[in-house]
């Protein structure tokens, strides 16, 4: 079994300003000479790791990808291929050694002052970026720009990331750099055209598309009138794993480039059209800023953590090795340094090579996935699904059914889990994580199911389904558990209890499920909305205690709340179009928070859009200080600083200003005036200086005012104002 891709960072480390986008990560799915956008119907002059849809192949067309089996991106009605090509390290003695990766992120951004005109690709649309041959940055070749919105180069299209252990990230370059010190992985992107001519789905010379001015932001040129999704690649390569790769000019990519110039991708659609258009016209303009895609409702429903899992890698359709360590690159490709373009006999086989084989593949057709609804029979006799639960592996918890529990990736299916079961003894059983099988006679009480006919985490295909190929089950999914009960009331239950799940007690956490928990709160509808809106943190390992206690740092926050079982959130208001759905109570029942916390699974962290919200019982608001020493507070003095300052006499600035400090320090120099502005500034003087400065006296408003830099709970002025103090006692 493959792990799961890790996430790409929230910040798009090569993209400008970010607007609305999604990201899917993506597994393998075909690697070799596969290339059916420049080379249709032919063995490809370079090796490609290649992510989407399974039918993939040299002769793909949107019809057969859209008809794939499955997908190894994670949604599911996404079936487009997506590659780039694999990298390899040269050792001095010619060898070559592939740089493992794991797939590749894919991500759909909205872009542009037309973004609101962005279109859905195509069916039978197709497309590549950048440029195999290339071996030196390119000057000279713009994108179409004008006086408000100016070209750019049109190498800055590839950029490389090198992911240090620690200290401050390297700028990305338009080529490779560093490669061996890049411990955690060289990261080599591509941003793709968005600008179509709307006439033609493909063109060899690639003129069918254009990309933006800025290439990821900016206009169309006149001739594109076509706004399609800014697509954009990451793919990482694990330099830190290959085995005395300490020379940073010996890795090279598969069509021979040793520079990263000559990086690229391609892209063929296979598209589930209908939800793509919503997506595109609901998600990519108005959509979510951070990329999560169960914030897009089209997507969140088709999206699946069970990727990797439920589509693995197909075997190689030309026949050539291309893993491991090989004695050439995969083809005829020799290394070119540059800095001219590679010449094409450098990336080619010529007429009389061998030509490697290639297996006939049939086409797969979509399979079919019997999904029942909780409360029917499914499986063997007797048997009732119950529904979709959260689980937890964390160690010193109760899973859902905890009593015997087998793994099988190749044999697990629905039945062989309730044969499993009965035949210890068992009446419940579950199926989980596409090999999981858990049997109890009784139930965890703190186990949540899954509301009925609302999207669930129970995605992940049964491994001994999906090894047959014929209709497919559901086995759970990460973190969840399809429950199925035994209603044979004459049923032996003979199983040993010793460590049932019913021996867990529903769980109270200290801070919450009590006075400070307010309810089930619902994210207010549309996109870039939540219930609260100030600081956020996502981590894997998330409670109730981690969420409480980033809340209460710095200024702290009146509430915070747990939301997909990682975040959390911070907040001083409840957006007003927010809703509880579910009454304040001591035990989390609710079907719809029902996701359990990544770090201490018997706690619950809100659910799919729906937050756990809490009251923060250590919150203090912050205020402006009536009275400090002989000083008491005088209002507000305005402070244009045209004509010098309202108070002329000392002046200091403190990156641990508060009230106490800055009138401490005009007390000492005897000055019967105190003003704090700006957090950090403090000013001092006998008298108000307002005709010559054109200050004046105000009311001070509280939403204008800025915290302390040295006290979250005190008012130090604000942009062009002072808190202002006066004391009659020196």
């Amino acid at each position: 079994m493959r792990s799961l891709i890790a996430s790409a960072a929230a910040v798009l480390p090569y993209l400008g300003g970010v607007d609305a986008f999604w990201r899917m990560n993506c597994a393998v799915i075909q690697t070799g000479r596969v290339d059916p956008v420049v080379n249709p119907g032919a063995v490809a002059a370079h090796a490609h790791s290649i992510v989407g849809g399974s039918n993939i192949g040299i002769n793909s067309t949107y019809e057969t990808m859209t008809n794939s089996s499955c997908t190894s991106c994670e949604l599911r009605s996404d079936k487009s291929a997506y590659w780039t090509p694999l990298m390899y390290y040269w050792y001095p003695n010619g060898s070559f050694f592939e740089v493992p990766h794991g797939g590749s992120v894919v991500y759909y951004l909205g872009r542009g002052p037309n973004v609101n005109t962005t279109i859905p690709f195509p069916p039978g649309f197709m497309m590549l970026s950048g440029d195999k041959s290339a071996r030196s940055y390119d000057n000279e070749t713009f994108s179409y720009g004008n006086a408000l919105y100016p070209g750019r180069p049109i190498a800055d299209r590839v950029s490389f990331t090198c992911l240090v252990g620690s200290g401050p990230q390297p700028p990305n370059l338009p080529y490779m750099f560093n490669a061996s010190s890049c411990v955690n992985g060289l990261r080599a992107q591509v941003v793709f055209q968005s600008c179509w001519d709307g006439v033609h789905l493909y063109k060899t010379d690639n003129s069918h598309v254009a990309y933006l001015s800025g290439l990821d932001n900016g206009i169309c040129p006149p001739n594109y009138p076509h706004q399609l999704p800014t697509l954009f690649i990451e793919t990482n390569y694990a330099v830190g794993q290959v085995p005395n790769g300490t020379d940073d000019n010996r890795y090279v990519f598969s069509q021979g480039d040793p520079t990263g110039y000559g990086f690229h991708a391609d892209f063929i659609n296979g598209w589930d059209m209908a939800v793509q258009t919503e997506a595109v016209n609901t998600c990519l303009y108005n959509g979510a800023f951070n990329g999560v895609v169960q914030e897009c409702p089209v997507l969140s429903a088709d999206d699946t953590t069970g990727y990797a899992e439920n589509c693995p890698e197909r075997p190689r359709q030309v026949d050539e090795n291309v893993h491991g360590m090989l004695d050439r690159l995969p083809g005829c490709i020799e290394v070119t340094y540059g800095p001219g373009a590679a010449p094409a006999s450098s990336m080619m086989c010529p007429p009389t090579a061998p030509k490697p084989y290639v297996t006939p593949t049939a086409d797969s057709v979509p399979l079919v996935t019997a999904s029942p609804t909780p409360g029917a029979q499914f499986g063997l006799p007797n048997q009732q699904y119950m529904g979709c639960y959260n689980d937890t592996a964390a160690s010193g918890y109760y899973r859902t059914l905890n009593s015997l529990s087998y793994i099988n990736y190749t044999s697990m299916t629905v039945e062989f889990c309730q044969q499993y079961c009965m035949d210890n003894g068992y009446i419940w059983s579950g199926v989980e994580y596409a090999q999981e099988c858990h049997c109890d006679n009784y139930i965890n009480p703190t186990a949540i199911a899954a509301e009925p006919g609302t999207p669930n985490q129970c995605t992940w295909n049964c491994g001994g389904t999906l090894t047959d190929g014929g209709l497919q089950e559901l086995c759970g999914g990460l973190g969840y558990i399809d429950v199925y009960k035994n209603t044979n009331t004459s049923f032996n239950a003979s199983g040993n209890n010793d460590n049932t799940a019913g021996n867990a007690q529903p769980y109270t956490p200290a801070a919450g499920f009590g006075p400070n928990y307010l309810g089930c709160y619902s994210d207010p509808p549309g996109f870039n909305t939540a219930t609260l809106e100030g600081p956020t943190l996502e981590v894997n390992n998330m409670s109730i205690a981690v969420c409480e206690t980033f809340c209460q740092q710095g200024p702290g926050y009146r509430y915070y709340g747990l939301e997909y079982s990682t975040q959390c959130k911070c907040g001083n208001a409840i957006a007003p179009s927010s809703g509880p759905v579910l009454t304040p109570t001591s035990n989390p029942s609710n079907q719809t928070c029902q996701m359990r916390c990544r770090g201490i699974g018997d706690e619950i962290c809100g659910g799919p859009a729906v937050l756990s919200l809490y009251n923060n019982t250590m919150y203090r608001p912050p205020s402006t200080v009536p009275h400090a020493g002989k000083y008491a507070t005088q209002a507000c003095i305005t402070d244009p600083n045209s004509n010098g300052r309202p108070l002329q006499g000392n002046f200091t600035s403190s990156p641990d200003m508060s009230v106490d400090k800055c009138v401490k320090y005009c007390l000492g120099s005897y000055y019967r005036y105190a003003g704090i502005e700006y957090a950090v500034e403090c000013y001092c003087g006998n008298e108000l200086v307002l005709d010559t400065t054109g200050a004046h006296l105000a009311v001070c408003n509280a939403s204008d005012q800025m915290l302390c830099a040295g006290n979250s709970v005190q008012y130090c002025g604000g942009g062009g104002f002072m808190n202002l103090y006066y004391s009659e006692d020196l």
